[in-house]
């Protein structure tokens, strides 16, 4: 079984996930594990994210310091001193690195959580800079992990990026949506520049056997808005990513989109059908 096939998704209410105490590894060392990368729970929101300020240094993650940095994740401040910020701190982990690394990290009272990557969508912070497209690809994972009604949900996510790549799973066969943006600063591609852009648009499928927390089930107290139905890329149309998203290139161009108004950095959602 490859890395490809295993990356399993499930959202449901912010937990303490892979954050159990560890003494076991010094801070910021990073350990091999052949765990395959499936992600049990997920977000109920993006703790830290401010719809003006971002997820940035100012709430404990640093854009230009490693992840293993002892200036990446502050532990006196931000994102590790509190429960719902380290389930933050594991999803950005799982989402940036890959499945034989995990990450261990002191909270304000000298505790040390361990932190499992998973997907491995920008592997290059784990000891330098996240870049523009680290931050937007890193940003569109976080998001396809929110689910606002604390509901497990199982998902197939595809993406441009290698770790992931196009390749469908019969299992998933509803295209929820795509998420797109950067969560880690204000404005970008004719967004509001007073405004973390926090998009997605509406799959194929988006309103078929819909589950609770997730797009096409009235999600209430989502971080992402739909802009091409209100905001700044309004269309007037019902907000579907095949009328407005660039597809995946051949032969992959029904199963997902690799740019969104230039939002380069696309993750793409597949849901099960209901028994």
């Amino acid at each position: 079984m490859t890395r490809r096939t295993m990356a399993l998704l499930s959202c449901a209410t912010a937990c303490a996930l892979s954050a159990g105490a560890c003494d076991t590894l010094p801070e910021d060392e990073v350990a091999e594990t052949d765990e395959p990368a499936y992600a049990t729970n997920g977000l109920a929101a993006i703790n830290g994210l401010s719809s003006t300020n971002g997820l940035s240094s100012t709430n404990g993650l640093s854009s230009t310091n490693g992840l293993s940095s002892t200036n990446g994740l502050s532990s006196s401040n931000g994102l590790m001193t509190t429960s719902a910020g380290r389930d933050t701190v594991a999803y950005i982990v799982r989402c940036a690195l890959p499945a034989t690394a995990m990450l261990v990290k002191k909270d304000q009272n000298g505790v040390s959580y361990t932190f499992k990557g998973a997907l491995g969508l920008a592997p290059e912070w784990q000891h330098g800079s996240c870049d523009k497209d680290c931050q937007e690809i890193v940003s569109a994972c976080l998001m396809a992990h929110v689910n606002t009604a604390g509901v497990h949900i199982p998902l197939w996510i595809v993406a441009k990026t290698p770790s992931v790549g196009w390749s469908l799973n019969p299992d998933y066969p509803n295209q929820e949506g795509s998420f797109f943006g950067n969560i880690f600063t204000k404005g970008g591609h004719g967004s509001d520049p007073s405004k973390v852009p926090a998009f997605y648009c509406n799959g194929s499928a988006y309103n078929v056997d819909v589950v609770p927390g997730r797009i096409g089930a009235n999600q209430q107290g989502a971080p992402y808005i739909n802009p091409y139905m209100v905001g700044p890329y309004a269309t007037g149309t019902a907000g579907y990513c095949r009328d407005v998203c660039s597809r995946a290139d051949s032969p992959y161009q029904s199963n997902g989109y690799k740019s969104c108004n230039g939002w380069n950095n696309v993750i793409t959602v597949y849901r099960q059908a209901s028994n």
